[in-house]
């Protein structure tokens, strides 16, 4: 029997090594489906949304740090997944993207659903290949795998010919190029060395790359054995415990000011596996952009980031593991005495910022009780998401996570992911436990695919923050045009009753004597759950209030 084009595709999926494939699935791309059918060790989550299906894509890859796989379809279901690959191409995530695209002779001609997807991902993808020929899909394949985890990570899209697929393809399966790891050069090893023997309050940011458990492992012994304190990036909460005595505080988004005044006091600053941005920069002000402040050492896998756009005194292209253990095998020396002492201080900012107090509000519940509550019961090796907003400062601030935790969010914060991504967690990690955290307004957004949770048996704990309101939207238009709300009220429906009606428990919590018992019963249950938290709307996020705000201070 002849090799079809698909089934040359799916077996490369199999020689790479791809054991899940996220899809809505389309007329443009079914004889890839077909093909599947042959692949047993290859399961095909099906998804209620394209966006739904990448962010899917996204999580499997971040929790499992492989290469993450999606199926979409032409046009629409293109456009519909573009926000993920926006969110894979800024939080550096591998993923392939394969994409229906309409028949050979049918193109330029604005057929149905036709796109040119190497315009429309000319910004968002580290590449785009348009296949045409059924001989060159397997080597295409290929080629998108090893580009998608080289260097930066991130996305890349292959179109798939509709026509193309079920043509004779004689070319041979392909197995996966061997990965090249890049090692620090021992004299940058040597220099970042004699840098830490001088530093009396060094910091180091890591980020996102550091995040095999021999990373993290390696990670810990560094900050031990050099006695220095880590603050994980934005989003990237999970790569250093929050409970060690090294943890320097948590760098997201508007950090804290008594946080961020201390770090500002450091005399050097090692960026590991995090690029920086906005974010974690705090507005391109710490490291101040191009030209840091103070000696910055940045250590990324890609030569054309390290410098793009700061300066560091040491740019290191290397993979964050390789560089901790050649600085593990080289040993700290003799280190500045005090160093305990400035650890000590952050970390004591931080075990004060982080500590609950309980505080109540008359409109509604504030969300810090619920995750405090959370955070009493979490499971060591929990996995947790969270999409973007306000509602997820709390969590950032009070949810306490072992490098045994994932987490995933993303940087970019784009809405809608927190949903998908522990659906992506239960399905791709099965049998931890796993909490979501969303706001009403992004559970509006992917909500629905809690259906792909109850079909697929995966036991997602959602907690919602429903405030009636796209907070965040509401605490910039206060501080920009005091009193003048448009826009930004929310009319919703009962989310613990939309939960029933998928197939999964509902819950409510109404007030501060709902929580602990609801939080305990909602963990406790089997299958996926929706908890309906109304939460205030004054308490806008762990740091700011509405009622502070220019139009109701007094």
């Amino acid at each position: 029997m002849t090799q079809t084009a698909a089934q040359l595709l799916a077996a490369t999926l199999a020689s790479h090594g791809v054991d899940v494939a996220y899809c809505v699935p389309g007329e443009s791309y079914l004889a890839v489906t077909d093909a599947l059918i042959d692949q047993p060790g290859i399961r095909l989550v099906v998804c209620r949304h394209e966006g739904g299906a990448g962010f899917m894509a996204l999580a499997d890859a971040r929790i499992r740090g492989k290469t993450g796989v999606c199926f979409i379809s032409r046009g629409p279901g293109a456009t519909n997944v573009s926000i993920a690959i926006h969110s894979a191409f800024h939080d550096a995530i591998p993923v392939v993207f394969f994409v229906g695209q309409v028949e050979r002779f049918e193109k330029g001609r604005l057929a149905l659903q036709e796109l040119n997807y190497s315009k429309t991902f000319s910004d968002t993808a580290k590449a785009v290949f348009e296949v045409d020929n059924p001989e060159l899909l397997g080597e295409t394949a290929a080629r998108a795998f090893h580009l998608a985890a080289a260097g930066t990570p991130g996305p890349v899209v292959v179109t798939l010919a509709e026509d193309m697929l079920d043509e004779p393809a004689k070319a041979p399966v392909l197995k996966p190029v061997s990965r090249v790891r890049m090692a620090p050069y021992s004299g940058d090893v040597d220099r970042v060395a004699a840098m830490l023997a001088k530093a009396e309050r060094p910091l180091v940011i890591a980020g996102g790359l550091v995040h095999s458990p021999e990373a993290r492992a390696a990670l810990k012994s560094f900050a031990e054995k050099f006695k220095l304190p880590v603050s994980p990036s934005h989003r990237r909460a999970d790569v250093f415990d929050s409970y060690h005595a090294n943890y320097g505080g948590y760098l997201g988004n508007r950090a804290p000011k008594p946080q961020l005044d201390l770090m500002r006091k450091s005399d050097l600053m090692i960026v590991l596996g995090e690029r920086l941005g906005p974010s974690v920069s705090q507005s391109f002000t710490f490291p101040a952009a191009p030209v840091p402040q103070l000696p910055m050492v940045h250590v990324w896998p890609d030569p054309a980031e390290v410098g793009r756009v700061w300066h560091p005194e040491v740019g290191i292209a290397a993979e964050p593991e390789l560089f901790l253990e050649a600085m593990l095998a080289r040993g700290p020396g003799k280190l500045p005495t005090g160093r305990d002492g400035w650890i000590g201080d952050l970390n004591k900012i931080h075990r004060k910022l982080t500590a609950w107090d309980p505080v109540s509000s008359n409109d509604g519940v504030v969300f810090g009780a619920v995750v405090s509550a959370i955070n009493e019961r979490m499971d060591k090796d929990a996995v947790v998401t969270s999409d973007a907003g306000n509602f997820s400062s709390w969590m950032h601030r009070y949810l306490y996570f072992r490098q045994s935790n994932n987490f995933v969010g993303f940087a970019t914060g784009g809405m809608g992911g927190g949903v998908p991504s522990g659906v992506a967690a239960g399905i791709c990690s099965p049998g931890r436990q796993i909490v979501t955290f969303v706001g009403d307004g992004g559970f509006m957004m992917t909500g629905n695919e809690l259906a792909t949770a109850v079909q697929y048996d995966v036991p997602i704990k959602i907690f919602v923050a429903n405030n009636s309101s796209y907070g965040t939207i509401r605490m910039h238009q206060e501080g920009r045009y005091p009193g003048r709300v448009t826009s930004t009220d929310l009319k919703n429906p009962d989310f613990a009753k939309l939960g029933e009606a998928f197939g999964a428990r509902g819950f409510r919590i109404d007030s501060d004597a709902d929580v602990a018992p609801v939080v305990e019963e909602a963990l406790s249950c089997k299958g996926p759950a929706v908890i309906d938290v109304r939460t205030s709307l004054n308490y806008l996020s762990a740091y700011r209030r509405l009622q502070d705000m220019p139009a109701y201070a007094s």
